[in-house]
């Protein structure tokens, strides 16, 4: 029972913990920095690690509800790959069409000077530190919720409730995101 509930609400045990570890980590003041969005920006970017899954989502549902300008990258792709089938299924049963998203790798990205990016996880954030793109950086459900949940565990091998629990908190996070940047 316990495992079922750690597997639907954090992908696996090792989601879990990250999990633990992240929270506790926001809760000391270590990732704060990372709840904030700048006004002056001029692209959203949206990164994960395949952009497969959570960064394709994201965009695609930020590309619906704003018209400002949009991108998501992942930092271990090779580009051109489409998005996750069962992300594809889940995101079109939430009403969201991925089946034209082409991934993008972060080495074939054009990064503009005032991007700003919005990572799933802290991993990403420090990818993108040692890839050099020192830009504005942000975590996707940390800047609209009240109690910040820092961390969308990547959902690609977990089960299918969880990847619908990332495709919800996706979707809530991206459209909120898109009332702040209209374009």
């Amino acid at each position: 029972m316990m495992m079922q509930y750690i597997s639907d609400t954090y992908g696996s045990k090792k989601g879990f913990l990250r999990h633990i570890k992240t929270q506790t980590l926001y809760r000391l003041g270590f990732y704060r920095k990372y709840t904030q969005l700048p006004s002056d920006i001029e692209r959203i970017v949206f990164v994960c690690q395949g952009n497969i899954c959570r960064s394709a989502l994201a965009e695609w549902v930020f590309k619906g509800h704003s018209g400002f300008p949009v991108a998501s990258i992942g930092l271990d792709t090779h580009t051109g790959k489409p998005a996750d089938a069962r992300m594809i299924q889940i995101a079109k049963s939430k009403g969201v069409d991925l089946t034209r998203h082409k991934t993008t790798s972060v080495n074939d990205f054009e990064p503009k000077p005032r991007d700003l990016y919005i990572c799933m996880e802290v991993k990403q954030i420090e990818g993108l530190n040692n890839l050099g793109l020192r830009n504005p950086t942000t975590l996707l459900l940390s800047t609209i919720l009240t109690k910040p949940k820092i961390t969308i565990n990547d959902p690609y091998s977990a089960s299918n409730a969880y990847m619908a629990k990332c495709a919800d908190d996706i979707i809530t996070s991206a459209k909120a995101l898109a009332n702040v940047y209209k374009g």
